[in-house]
């Protein structure tokens, strides 16, 4: 599924959250929190497509990536002081983007698989037990991350559920071609859906 298309669906996966379970102590409290919570949504329904480059969150992140690392060679040769000052900051930035550089292959592998959501699971566990983070983001990005897995398994190329146990791809029974026409109208279908029902509920 293309990244328009999984943002749709992670929306629409955020959307259901929300309204079903309402109760749920992790979901936000505040328009301002709900505002958050699905900016969360939005990236995780992109997180697995950050192992290729060619993907829309891949190139944004690598260059990025590429300018952290530049800036932080040029201030150990230039300021090495600074990396005494902000050692912490400087160790929970290296513990998060670990697993990335190690997840990183080929695409549709790790990061489409449930070993890549129990991983994520612990890994929200571990940053919120360093740092005080908000439930609902890590909340947020699980759904998020779960919903573009949902996107990719309904394509005929499926995604490797188990993976690294095994390599082979899982896909539900009527499935499409990434970019074809019925992805196109299922996205749309559920755009429409998604503002219906967001003015229902306002008005």
């Amino acid at each position: 599924m293309m990244a328009p298309g999984h943002q749709v669906v992670g929306f629409t996966c955020g959307v259901a959250t929300v309204t079903l379970l309402p109760k749920l102590t992790l979901l936000p409290q505040t328009p301002l929190q709900t505002i958050l919570f699905f900016v969360f949504v939005l990236f995780g329904s992109l997180l697995p497509d950050i192992d290729t480059p060619r993907s829309t969150l891949g190139q944004k992140f690598w260059r990025i990536l590429m300018l952290i690392l530049l800036a932080a060679f040029l201030l150990y040769l230039f300021a090495p002081e600074f990396f005494n000052v902000y050692r912490d900051e400087l160790k929970i930035f290296a513990i998060l983007m670990l697993p990335l550089l190690i997840m990183v292959r080929t695409h549709r592998k790790m990061t489409h698989s449930l070993s890549f959501i129990v991983l994520l699971g612990v890994y929200s566990y571990l940053i919120g037990y360093l740092v005080t983070v908000p439930s609902y983001y890590f909340l947020g990005l699980m759904i998020g991350t779960l919903s573009h897995l949902l996107g990719d398994v309904v394509t005929s190329k499926g995604i490797p559920l188990f993976y690294p146990l095994t390599k082979r791809h899982y896909r539900f029974l009527l499935t499409f071609r990434t970019g074809s026409q019925v992805e196109k109208i299922t996205v749309f279908a559920l755009s429409i859906w998604n503002v219906w029902f967001l003015i229902t509920q306002a008005f």
